[in-house]
């Protein structure tokens, strides 16, 4: 009883342990804001050298890297885990503005580059293409305009990775239980 026991709680585990999380929207309106730093769960952004942020620019859960002229300053993004299928609105550009975000893997790495160009009204932009990050460098420092505000950005909790053991483990218990099953049998 109790090896089958084992085996169905082991199965669970597996089944969980496998599974991804569904998508989560960022939520900057409830975010701690000193100017400088969002600290939120799962992630915070921080503000670029002579840059502060501003919440609910374009629309109410956006966040502005504001510079001297506008949202023309720098933030990054960092995530407390693994991420993947980041996407985000932005806009709000004038004629000549351009950011570029660029991706980071957890040990610091360019996972990939986008160069952002709208001159007028809001688009959505996916990094899904960039794999599994956990950090994002929003640049709008070449804008001339305005610049760009970044609002609802979603993300994946990455898949959490399987224990190495767990496959030996099961093996184990599957082995006990087989074992158990014969020495019944024989008495």
């Amino acid at each position: 009883m109790f090896i089958r026991n084992a085996l169905a709680a082991a199965a669970i585990l597996l089944s969980v342990t496998a599974g991804t999380a569904a998508t989560t929207v960022l939520d900057l309106t409830t975010a701690t804001n000193d100017g400088t730093t969002l600290t939120m769960p799962d992630a915070a952004i921080t503000a670029g050298t002579g840059t502060t942020l501003h919440v609910g620019d374009f629309i109410a859960n956006a966040v502005c890297p504001l510079g001297s002229l506008g949202c023309n300053g720098s933030m990054t993004l960092a995530f407390d885990f693994d991420v993947s299928n980041v996407a985000f609105d932005f806009g709000f550009g004038d004629p000549g503005d351009s950011a570029t975000i660029t991706g980071f893997d957890s040990i610091g790495n360019v996972v990939g580059t986008l160069l952002l160009s709208l001159t007028g009204g809001t688009d959505v932009a996916s990094l899904a293409a960039f794999g599994t990050l956990r950090s994002i460098l929003f640049d709008n420092t070449a804008a001339s305009g305005f610049g760009y505000a970044y609002g609802n950005i979603s993300f994946d909790p990455s898949a959490v990775p399987l224990p190495a053991a767990l496959p030996l483990l099961l093996g184990g218990l599957a082995g006990l239980g087989a074992l158990g099953a014969r020495r019944r049998k024989l008495a």
